[in-house]
């Protein structure tokens, strides 16, 4: 099932002067406009079940699977509530091969999820983090997974639950392609031949529709995915470089590249 909803708020431009300069102030206003038009779009999105990430809180020495991990923070799969929401917590950050202490404070549960804010992280620990969530390193992790899905042809899986999804059309060609990074969504779709960007965050369990699509632990879970009203560069970069990095079929490498150009 898919939930959409939309809203969009513009900001406010400058006043109109009647001048030459006022003209290419009035473009400089109509640009910032458009740059804070903001469309989001928050939906139930297919992602998959995998993480090899791990996040040891030392007070209770519990160990939880990471998703959605991002330089801000991440979430981690808790089936109960063990701490009130806004408690400071130690832990270890488990990213393969690197282990890292970090302090994070607790924003809220949802369904099976516990939402988690990095508060404090140590410079080393930062550079690791920084190193973990290149768009190299990301790329390279990525591995064809020999699932039948019914939403894509091609999955590609890697570290830090980077999914890479491609739709072929009836000439082998890509007619649909998505990237979840980072806490972040990129997309390019040959209907509208236009990019799309995004953040997007697991739903707990409470929320979601879990529909087996293969023998454990492979499943479809949902993601929230708030759109940007505008193209983020930054996230076009970074999943250029995922895909440049990624150790994709070669059409299909030269086929996605393509879309950058």
């Amino acid at each position: 099932m898919t939930e959409k909803k939309k809203t969009t708020r513009k900001t406010k431009g400058g006043a109109k002067k009647n001048s030459s300069a006022s003209t290419n102030t009035k473009s400089q206003t109509d640009a910032t406009d458009r740059a804070n038009l903001r469309l989001v779009e928050r939906r139930r999105h297919p992602r998959f079940l995998l993480s090899r990430e791990q996040f040891r809180e030392i007070k209770t020495g519990k160990t939880f699977p990471v998703y959605d991990l991002s330089m801000n923070g991440l979430s981690i799969r808790s089936d109960e509530q063990y701490w009130p929401a806004g408690s400071l917590m130690s832990g270890v950050l488990n990213i393969h091969p690197e282990s890292i202490e970090v302090t994070t404070r607790l924003l809220g549960y949802y369904g099976d999820r516990a939402a988690l804010r990095l508060e404090s992280v140590s410079t080393y620990a930062r550079s690791v983090l920084e190193k973990a969530l290149s768009p190299k390193r990301l790329g390279q992790s990525l591995h064809l997974v020999r699932e039948h899905l019914p939403l894509a042809d091609y999955w590609y899986h890697g570290v830090c639950n980077t999914d890479v999804l491609l739709r072929l059309n009836g000439e082998g060609k890509i007619a649909k392609a998505e990237v979840f990074f980072s806490n972040s969504y990129w997309s390019w779709t040959e209907h509208s031949d236009l990019m799309a960007t995004g953040v997007c965050q697991s739903i707990g369990e409470k929320e979601r529709e879990a529909t087996l699509i293969a023998e454990e632990p492979v499943k479809l879970e949902s993601v929230s995915l708030e759109m940007d009203g505008a193209v983020d560069p930054v996230k076009v970069r970074w999943a250029k470089g995922i895909l440049e990095s990624a150790p994709l079929e070669p059409l299909l490498k030269q086929d996605l590249l393509a879309r950058f150009q």
